[in-house]
């Protein structure tokens, strides 16, 4: 049993490595070369768990950002940098969320939809604010829109946990 372990595992690593790392163009050449046996064991293997089957580093990597940007988003201070400093953070969240919806796919998507239903959400807000260079009038509307967005990041980062947790 140990003995045909060691034969299967490096085909399996391989296989799943494959996945990773590329689309459907990039495994077509190699699947010639690949035993039979080998790749219905595989995808028998790599099925159970939705992140197999997208890169694991590229989604870390935009996790990373990601979380960078909400918490840059959560620290600002409105009063400080206007409306025009929040729709910059706000934008760099939206941009980071859109990047890793594509590198995480189904492991995400539900809770980065409900992430970016509160980006537009503050958007809206900030339009309706206009252009001020403070934004006292308008900054209880503005710090509950980015608590709603820290909420649904909550949300993304309990999924994210056992695929990129944080350091």
């Amino acid at each position: 049993m140990s003995s045909r372990l060691r034969l299967i595992a490096p085909v399996l690593a391989l296989t799943l490595v494959a996945a990773a790392c590329g689309g459907a163009a990039s495994p077509s050449p190699n699947a010639s070369t690949a035993p039979p046996s080998a790749t219905p064991a595989a995808s028998a293997e790599a099925s159970p768990t939705p992140s197999a089957a997208a890169t694991p580093a590229a989604i870390c990597d935009d996790a990373a950002a990601f979380r960078a940007s909400v918490v840059e988003l959560t620290d600002l201070k409105l009063l400080e940098v206007g409306t025009s400093g929040v729709k910059a953070a706000v934008a760099d969240v939206k941009a980071n969320a859109e990047a890793l919806l594509v590198s995480g796919k189904d492991l995400v998507a539900e809770p980065l939809a409900d992430l970016l239903a509160a980006v537009t959400a503050l958007q809206a807000t900030l339009t309706s604010l206009g252009d001020q260079p403070s934004l006292g009038t308008g900054v209880a509307a503005v710090r509950l829109a980015i608590e709603q967005i820290k909420t649904a990041a909550d949300n993304v980062e309990a999924v994210l946990g056992t695929t990129c947790p944080t350091q």
